[in-house]
């Protein structure tokens, strides 16, 4: 496995893990069960694919829904961060991004400090 698929990996899972720490529930239903961490724009928007902003926490059931139905999920950020946010996502997200090892390096970094953060507080 190269250096790049690995640290990608890695990144994947640091992601998922600290918006299932963050979150806690579902953000459409409230369950605690069954969580999975769900891109707002698709995972393969390398721009945007572990910005935590992009990612929340959904059950198993909504995760699929929003596949079919992004409406719901759209609705609720806008709500819970505002149009002007939803636009610079929605903007970050249409960009083409390949990430250098060194940038990959220092998001694993970052996120593994939010994640040690996350499990102190």
């Amino acid at each position: 496995m190269t250096e790049r698929k690995k640290l990608e990996s890695q990144l994947d899972t640091l992601t998922s893990l600290i918006v299932r720490k963050r979150d806690r529930k579902c953000i459409d239903c409230g369950v605690q069960v069954n969580l999975t961490c769900s891109h707002l724009f698709h995972r393969s928007k390398r721009a945007v694919r572990w910005d935590l902003k992009n990612c929340n926490c959904h059950c198993l059931e909504h995760n699929e829904r929003h596949d079919q139905h992004p409406e719901f999920y759209i609705k609720w950020f806008i709500d819970e961060y505002g149009q002007r946010e939803y636009d610079i996502l929605l903007f970050k997200s249409n960009q083409i991004k390949r990430f250098t090892i060194e940038e990959l390096r220092e998001l694993k970094s970052s996120h593994e400090s939010y994640l040690s953060e996350l499990n102190q507080g």
